[in-house]
Order: structure tokens, then C-alpha cells, then sequence
């Protein structure tokens, strides 16, 4: 009897789950339509956006070598002890303006000074000399040109001894690098200082051949600065049609404005190269451009309480919108969000 009375419980208990999924079931079913016949009453929720007319601007985004504009190494022709360094990394110096002074007595460099000193100590008092007997009559103003001429080659000779003893910088600008202590020992050819002219720089990069097709003489360059000090303007200067033989790439020249010197001088900083601008543009909001399989574009737009699908041409987008040449015009309103469920001439809610 108990066995009769468990099984009893047992097939009502089963009875009931069987009902309630059943139920679970019907109800599910019920809920799609019940959705889609929602959206088919009210529309589909969608976001639009306006097109307009107006200013239109692509750039090129690049990566480029931050170079002085004009930059110089300073090197000695002699080889000699540092006497004094007459300025810090950061000052700015004049052209011709003395940076380092080499010892001229320095055993290994002050032969050929004496020398030459001694040669124009020499021509001097001879000089002197003759100049007293002309004033006299003893000797003749041929004589006294003669000695003349010799003691201005002297003289110039000993000073382009003295120059090579004082370095200094053929431009102004500022001093990125300075390599040398006083009582250090410097050779010839081996850089001591790097002076760049830092108002304005030079960057160099390497793009694809894609980006090289837009890129030409005298566009406008922008370089954001680093620090925070807003933007630095430019132009492209130079643009390479052969390729780097090892990376496939060609080079690019361009320069800008260093305002408060915050591009660093080999340091690599990101360009935008302004590669097409049109002022009076016919534009969308990118978000409603969309994509068939076949690669052609469309866009949904909106008229009334429906949307229409409408085949649209482009010709060149950037980070925000894209140039309609054809399909839609000012003013029309399309969705830029909410396609999921989207079809042509169905009814939008926004």
C-alpha cells in the first residue's frame, strides 16, 4: 500500500514539472513575436544624426625623427688639452661664440703656435723697423708694402691657430650635447658639442606607399606637444618618390615650429599631415556609414517615421565623418545607431 501511495506522489510530482514546463514553453514562444510586433507598432529604437555642410579635413598620421633644423658638430683639428668649457648643456650661443678653449701651450698643439708666433713676432719688428727708416727716406714704399703683406699672412696664420684652439659654434642656437671636461685630453675629428637651431625642427619619417600617394610639398603638418604647450604647425618640405630598398618605405621631410623648445632634438614624436581639405564638404557622421558584401556603401535614411536604405558614394573619411559625393543630401537625417533589427522602409522610433 505504501509503495502504491510513493508512486502516486511520485507521478503527480511528474505530472506537475511536465505542466509547468509546458507553461515555461508557451510563454517563450509568445515573447519574440510579442517583441517583434512591438517594434513593427512603435519602431525600432534608433540614433540619427544630420547631414551637413562644411570644413572637411583628412590627415596622414605619421611617425617622424625629431632633427635640428640646423644642426652642427663641433670638432678640433688639433689634438690638446681642454682648457676651459665655457658653457652647460641648454645655454644658447651665439655663431662664432667661444664654447671650449683648448690649452694652445699644450706640448702635443703648441709647436706649430710658437712657430707661428715667433715668425709674426719677427715680421713685426721688421715691419716696425722698416717703417721708421721710410719715415726717413732710407727706404722705399714698395719695401714697406712688401713687409706689410708678409705681416698680415703672419698674423692670419697665427690667428687660425688661436681659432683652432677656441671652439665655438658656426650657428646660433642651443647646446644639445657637450662632451668634454676640462683637463680632458680631445682629439681631432671626435665631436665635443652639438649646437641646433631650436625655434624651429626638422622631422624626418618613412611611410607605405599607400600614404605617399597623398602626401605632397607644402601640405600642413601638426605635431601635438608632448608636454602639454597645445600644437606646433608646419609644412611638408620634401617627399621622396623611390622607396628604401630594404624596408619599402619613402621618406618625408618636413618642418615645424618648436614652440617653447618642447620637441627634443632625437626624440621620435607622432605628425599629422593634413592630406585633404574641403571647405565646403557635404559630410555624415561616420557611425552611419555601412558596408555590403560586395564592398559598396549605404546608409539608412530617415524620412518621417521610417527609415530607407539609400546607396551612397564616398570619397574619404576621417576619424569622425565621411565626404558623400552622391546618394544623400544636406540635411537628411540617418541612423547612425540601432541596425540590428533594421530593414529598408521599416518605421523608427528616435
Amino acid at each position: 500500500m505504501k509503495k502504491i501511495i510513493y508512486l502516486s506522489i511520485v507521478i503527480v510530482f511528474l505530472v506537475a514539472v511536465f505542466v509547468r514546463i509546458n507553461a515555461i514553453s508557451s510563454l517563450a514562444d509568445k515573447q519574440a513575436p510579442g517583441i517583434d510586433q512591438y517594434y513593427r507598432d512603435n519602431g525600432i529604437p534608433v540614433e540619427v544624426s544630420t547631414v551637413s555642410r562644411g570644413e572637411f579635413l583628412v590627415f596622414c598620421r605619421v611617425n617622424a625623427q625629431v632633427l635640428g633644423l640646423r644642426q652642427t658638430e663641433i670638432v678640433t683639428q688639433v689634438a690638446a688639452k681642454i682648457l676651459k668649457v665655457h658653457h652647460e648643456v641648454g645655454d644658447r650661443v651665439r655663431a662664432d661664440e667661444v664654447i671650449i678653449s683648448l690649452d694652445k701651450e699644450d706640448p702635443r698643439s703648441s709647436a706649430q703656435y710658437r712657430q707661428l708666433k715667433a715668425v709674426y713676432e719677427t715680421t713685426l719688428l721688421n715691419y716696425q723697423r722698416i717703417l721708421e727708416l721710410k719715415e726717413s727716406g732710407a727706404v722705399s714704399q714698395s719695401e714697406l708694402d712688401s713687409i706689410k703683406m708678409k705681416l698680415d699672412v703672419d698674423r692670419a696664420n697665427l690667428e687660425s691657430v688661436v681659432e683652432s684652439v677656441s671652439l665655438s659654434s658656426p650657428i646660433e642656437g642651443v647646446i644639445l650635447d657637450l662632451n668634454a671636461r676640462e683637463g680632458e685630453l680631445v682629439t681631432p675629428a671626435r665631436p665635443v658639442a652639438v649646437v641646433a637651431r631650436m625655434d624651429r625642427v626638422r622631422l624626418v619619417s618613412e611611410v607605405s606607399e599607400s600614404d605617399i600617394r597623398t602626401i605632397r610639398p607644402g601640405q600642413r603638418v601638426i605635431v601635438d606637444d608632448a608636454q602639454g604647450g597645445g600644437s606646433n604647425t608646419g609644412s611638408v618640405t620634401k617627399v621622396s618618390l623611390n622607396a628604401n630598398p630594404t624596408t619599402g618605405l619613402f621618406r618625408i621631410e618636413m618642418e615645424v615650429e618648436n614652440t617653447n623648445s618642447g620637441l627634443r632634438i632625437g626624440t621620435y614624436t607622432t605628425a599629422r599631415v593634413e592630406v585633404l581639405r574641403d571647405g565646403e564638404a557635404l559630410s555624415a557622421d561616420l557611425r552611419a556609414l555601412q558596408q555590403e558584401p560586395d564592398g559598396s556603401y549605404y546608409m539608412f535614411v530617415v524620412t518621417g517615421d521610417r527609415a530607407f536604405k539609400k546607396s551612397v558614394e564616398i570619397s574619404g573619411m576621417n576619424d569622425d565623418r565621411v565626404r558623400i559625393v552622391s546618394g544623400i543630401g544636406e540635411n537628411d537625417r540617418v541612423v547612425t545607431s540601432g541596425f540590428t533589427r533594421l530593414s529598408d522602409n521599416h518605421k523608427v522610433l528616435f
